[in-house]
């Protein structure tokens, strides 16, 4: 048996279960996995400077001039996560993540060679994804904040950032280049 609708009816009908499926993806990604958080919020208190200029080792992503700049190279590992903690294992890089002022900005991790985890807020539990903003700080257009990503293993870390109704896909290059990158 075949039911008919109306245009009107096939539309509503398209709408809820369009809804139904973003309300699954949302409610899915609510709750983080293997103790990390989902989405952590970075307070505006805890920017660490202000700046006009990015300067020539951030690249601006967005329209309009950007509104978030991360490292423009391959980006190098550092420090050990320690015994007994939640990154035993991980190597953590170190970046500044820069946002434009007034701007909502989330930042999430889609694809890593291991686990990758943000840590712009040294939280209890790591985040897949981290939203800051909008924030002021004076007249300079980007706010800084201290943090970086823990890895389990060097390599290219696809995110992808946020703003408004604008999604763009950022391919960092840690410890390891991204293919056909540096």
């Amino acid at each position: 048996m075949t039911l008919r609708l109306p245009a009107a009816g096939r539309r509503v009908a398209v709408l809820l279960v369009g809804s139904a499926l973003v309300a699954g993806v949302v409610l899915a990604g609510c709750s983080g996995t293997d103790g990390q958080a989902a989405m952590l919020e970075v307070p505006c208190s805890t920017f660490i400077d202000a700046v006009d200029d990015i300067g020539p080792s951030y690249t601006a992503h967005g329209s309009g001039g950007g509104f978030v700049a991360l490292p423009s190279g391959q980006i190098q590992l550092g420090r050990s996560g320690s015994m007994g903690s939640e990154f035993k294992g991980f190597r953590f890089s170190k970046f500044g993540l820069l946002v434009r002022r007034d701007r909502v900005v989330s930042l999430e991790v889609v694809e890593a060679p291991g686990e990758a985890v943000l840590d712009y807020v040294h939280p209890d539990v790591g985040a897949r994804a981290v939203r800051v903003g909008p924030c002021r700080s004076g007249d300079e257009e980007w706010v800084v904040f201290a943090g970086g990503v823990w890895l389990s293993e060097p390599g290219c870390v696809e995110l992808l950032a946020a703003s408004g109704d604008e999604v763009i896909p950022v391919r960092l290059p840690v410890g390891a280049p991204c293919d056909g990158g540096p």
